[in-house]
């Protein structure tokens, strides 16, 4: 996966007709729908529209992965019991800190995965794993973590807001938490996907021809036109 196209779960009476189709038409290489990002109240709804993304992209060839609620929040065992009947390709766990999070969620779906007649293991965990300070001391933890793990990533938003520094002028912080997502995916030997960010044009393209050339193996999209860009640019770095 070059490029993952982060996609809002809501349900198909709430999306513009034809949205999905003209969305899996795009050159994205994987699919991650948003339960993290939706309000308490509006969760149940969501829940039955990343359902419908889940039969979608399998359709159209492309691995879908759903992004759960933190374990900490309360939701993610209602967002398990929903989405795993679909069943997903795997799990997006935000604000995870270290193999104990990672783990945790594993033991959650192999109970899952035995309610709904899967295979022990087949449901795969992208970790985002450095979205606050005390996941970053914890990043060591991850390499012996789980044979589910086929990601590492990070919200970097998220741990600029924690640490109140502004993403925009790259500080210190912000770049070191960077190196070390990549030093631990390499440790648990899974890829490192780069952080989703605002953008198009030249600077975009940019961002991502660093990432590639950093170690990265893909980056979140939020456009269609940015997995487009995400595409380019790691193959460009491949071949080169």
């Amino acid at each position: 996966m070059r490029s993952i196209l982060v996609v809002p779960a809501l349900p198909r009476a709430d999306r513009p007709v034809g949205a999905m189709t003209q969305t899996l038409a795009g050159e994205a290489d994987a699919f991650a729908v948003d339960l993290a990002g939706i309000a308490e109240v509006e969760a149940e709804a969501a829940r039955t529209g990343a359902l419908d993304w889940i039969v979608a992209p399998r359709k159209a060839g492309k691995p879908i992965l759903i992004r759960v609620h933190p374990l900490a929040s309360g939701l993610i065992d209602a967002d398990l019991d929903a989405v795993m009947a679909g069943p997903p390709d795997g799990i997006i766990l935000p604000d995870a800190v270290g193999g104990r999070d990672i783990q945790h969620l594993g033991a959650k779906l192999a109970v899952r995965e035995a309610e709904n007649g899967l295979s022990d293991g087949c449901t795969h965990i992208l970790a985002s794993a450095a979205d606050s300070p005390a996941a970053l001391f914890e990043l060591g933890s991850i390499a012996r973590a789980t044979r589910r793990l086929v990601g590492i990533s990070r919200d970097e938003a998220l741990l600029a807001q924690r640490i109140g520094v502004v993403v925009d002028e790259a500080p210190e912080p912000l770049r070191v938490a960077r190196s070390l997502c990549l030093f631990a995916a390499k440790a648990a030997q899974a890829p490192a996907f780069d952080c989703a960010e605002q953008g198009e044009g030249e600077a975009f393209a940019q961002s991502c021809a660093r990432a590639a050339r950093d170690g990265f193996s893909g980056k979140f999209a939020l456009t269609p036109q940015q997995a487009r860009a995400i595409n380019a640019a790691f193959a460009s770095v491949r071949t080169s």
